[in-house]
């Protein structure tokens, strides 16, 4: 006597199981559109995607990163641009002033008009971009100019470098020792200020010189800033082009291909069917068909 095929039973009953599982996961494809959702779709794939997105994070960061230092460096361009301005009212100030058509009375308008430029420069000084002052270098949270002075605290020479790709730094701002000290800018408008008060022509016309020198001085920081500017536009479409190229790599590991998909969920969907069909016929044999 016979009996069936427990094995073959098995094996039919784990094929269909097999089968059904492909379908699912074809099915799974196309309505989530993703090809790789798990590690076991296709572990190679897996791995590279993890390294994608790892490089997508940290290009991310780099973006935002560079998006701050540009909020720093346009209102750094707009201050040295207003300190321009100052020191050449300064300078014309001290030529009309000079001169042997002035008198004590216009020099002391004079002296009052700088005072107010002065305390112009400190409020330049002390320009915030949100929470932090622009020009407070470590210490970004004191104000770098202390209400009725003019003088620049002590500070660092500049901020700490700000990373705006792998192993690319940018300064985002100068301090305000930078900026408003070592230019010479606050001296020389201190200088003209006292001139004008002691009514003394030759310490104003030696203040014009100091102011010209001033002048140049904040220029070649315009320069210096031009060229921080022009490397951070050089970064961000590096990293722009970058999350792009990261964006459309990952995109082919793990996006389906939707005409592939179905046509692959057709085939196992008919090999499924037959696997059923051929169950059923094997799971009716009876033992009347082993005996005969």
């Amino acid at each position: 006597m016979r009996v069936p095929n427990i094995n073959m039973q098995r094996l039919t009953l784990e094929g269909i199981q097999s089968n059904l599982r492909e379908v699912e996961r074809a099915t799974g494809e196309i309505v989530s559109g993703r090809r790789v959702s798990a590690p076991s779709d296709d572990p190679a794939a897996a791995r590279s995607i993890m390294r994608t997105n790892a490089g997508l994070q940290a290009n991310d960061q780099f973006l935002r990163n560079m998006s701050r230092v540009n909020s720093f460096l346009a209102m750094e361009d707009v201050v040295l641009s207003q300190l321009g301005d100052v020191l050449t009212r300064g300078r014309e100030l001290a030529l009309s002033q000079g001169g042997s058509t002035a008198s004590a009375a216009t020099r002391e308008t004079a002296a009052r008009e700088l005072r107010e430029l002065m305390a112009f420069v400190q409020d330049l000084g002390n320009t915030r971009v949100g929470e932090r002052y622009l020009f407070g270098g470590a210490q970004s949270t004191t104000p770098p100019f202390a209400a009725g002075s003019t003088s620049a605290a002590p500070l660092p020479t500049g901020a700490s470098p700000v990373e705006i790709g792998p192993g690319r730094t940018l300064v985002p701002n100068r301090s305000a020792r930078e900026i408003f000290g070592d230019t010479g800018a606050l001296a020389a408008l201190e200088e003209l200020a006292q001139a004008l008060d002691a009514n003394d022509p030759e310490s104003i016309r030696g203040a014009q010189v100091t102011l010209s020198r001033a002048f140049d001085q904040v220029q070649v920081l315009v320069g210096e800033l031009g060229g921080r500017m022009n490397r951070l536009d050089l970064a961000a479409s590096r990293s722009a082009d970058l999350e792009l190229n990261l964006v459309e790599y990952r995109s082919d590991l793990e996006d389906v291909d939707f005409e592939e998909a179905i046509s692959r969920l057709s085939n196992r969907q008919a090999a499924y069917q037959a696997a059923l069909l051929a169950t059923s016929r094997i799971m009716s044999v009876n033992l009347t068909d082993y005996l005969r």
